[in-house]
């Protein structure tokens, strides 16, 4: 059920480069308004990364599980705060949010089994040139 890591990412980067490639602004727009709103400011980045990763859980969107679990790690996260987040989602989000908890989980062991690419592999795609 699960993608391996390196194929989310590769897929997550392939697309966005061809949507902003298409000369809709809205797409890039959107990319700047969530690396925006995931800058460290009243709340650090750790701990928004930590809160993007419970909303995708309960949103049950596995690619954003990966790249927000991935940047809460980048940015400090532990494990047990990982966990914990995930937790927190599963208890409000319900039934429905168990199976991207599991997904998180296949992630977080991926990860720490070092399967999957260093940081800088995960990190945002420039804009791709015109």
């Amino acid at each position: 059920m699960f993608d391996d890591i390196d194929d989310i990412r590769r897929t997550r980067k392939r697309i966005n480069a061809e949507m902003f490639r298409s000369g809709v602004s809205t797409f890039r727009a959107l990319e700047d308004v969530e690396g925006g709103a995931l800058k460290s400011g009243a709340l650090d980045g750790k701990s928004k990364e930590l809160i993007a990763l419970g909303i995708s859980v309960v949103e049950k969107c596995y690619p954003c599980v990966e790249y927000h679990l991935s940047a809460a790690l980048r940015s400090g996260a532990t494990r047990s705060e990982v966990v914990e987040a995930v937790a927190v989602a599963v208890a409000l989000g319900g039934g429905v949010a168990q199976w991207p908890a599991r997904f998180a989980f296949t992630v977080l062991e991926q990860i720490e089994a070092g399967a999957a690419p260093s940081a800088e592999a995960d990190s945002r795609p420039a804009e791709p040139p015109q």
